[in-house]
């Protein structure tokens, strides 16, 4: 079981990641792209189990890489996505994150808890293009997405987070490569439901040392992060570097709080196995 959560985590991590950064892959080819392609390569992350623990866990695993490229669901450089709208200027997509379940036993903080369920975050993501050159891309993206537990007792709906960001994008090549380098930096605001799942503390939970702690909601912090990325016909080779704070965050004062800081590293690297015959353009 432990097993399985974490490599749901990893994976859905890569996922995140690689729709993070702009795309690297060319469409030149008259033929256009696989509408469908899938990759297996070996990845490794150490992370924090939630930002605010100083507890950490590495991970290093196989994983799949799947790419398709249909008219609404894709799953590509851009991410795991349902696009509704997109121009030169703007796009809507219904987007995703993910958190893997935590097991208290794992979190001296968290001794004697229930554990955290699967964490899965979905809404709409309205991204704007701000500025382009020949070479680069400045976004304004705004995701507001609905979350959701899936723990034992099924499904629990835990309110909503708001994480508006700009993300810069730079194309390099060296070493006969082409690579595309992303900076993201923005603010992220939650209910207090949302923040209840990693730092709340009810009165059952409450011990001597671990006082009872209700959340509210506002501002939960900023993050930023950067990634480095090289994406062709038969291979992804990613590299990322992730900061959060929640110094100022309106549960920074919780007793599940011992650290204000977060750092995860990542990298991944994938080889394209298997192809589709039908080709697509991208839009």
């Amino acid at each position: 079981m432990k097993f399985f959560t974490i490599f749901q985590m990893f994976t859905l991590t890569v996922i995140l990641v690689v729709g993070a950064t702009a795309s690297a892959e060319t469409d030149k080819d008259e033929e256009g792209l696989p509408l469908w392609e899938l990759g297996l390569g070996l990845g490794a992350v150490h992370q924090s189990y939630y930002t605010g623990t100083k507890q950490s866990r590495v991970i290093l695993l196989p994983i799949p890489v799947p790419v398709y490229r249909g008219d609404i669901l894709k799953s590509d450089d851009d991410g795991v996505r349902a696009q509704l709208f997109k121009n030169k200027r703007a796009k809507l997509d219904i987007s995703m994150d993910f958190n893997a379940q935590i097991e208290s036993d794992d979190v001296d903080l968290r001794e004697g808890m229930d554990d955290i369920g699967n964490i899965v975050e979905f809404g709409p993501s309205f991204e704007v293009l701000l500025g382009e050159t020949d070479n680069s891309r400045l976004h304004l993206n705004l995701p507001l997405r609905a979350i959701v537990e899936i723990g034992e007792n099924g499904l629990d709906s835990r309110g909503f987070n708001f994480s508006p960001h700009l993300t810069y994008h730079r194309d390099l090549a060296f070493a006969d490569n082409s690579w595309v380098a992303g900076v993201s930096l923005g603010p992220q605001f939650g209910n207090s439901d949302y923040h209840d799942i990693y730092y709340g503390v009810g009165a059952a939970d409450a011990t001597p040392n671990r006082a009872a702690y209700s959340t509210e909601s506002g501002y939960s912090g900023a993050r930023l992060q950067l990634t480095l990325k090289s994406n062709n016909r038969k291979r992804l080779l990613l590299g990322f570097l992730r900061y959060e704070n929640i110094d100022g965050a309106t549960f920074d004062d919780s007793p599940m709080v011992e650290t204000n800081e977060n750092l995860v590293v990542g990298f991944l690297y994938s080889h394209y196995f298997f192809k589709s015959k039908q080709r697509v353009h991208r839009k």
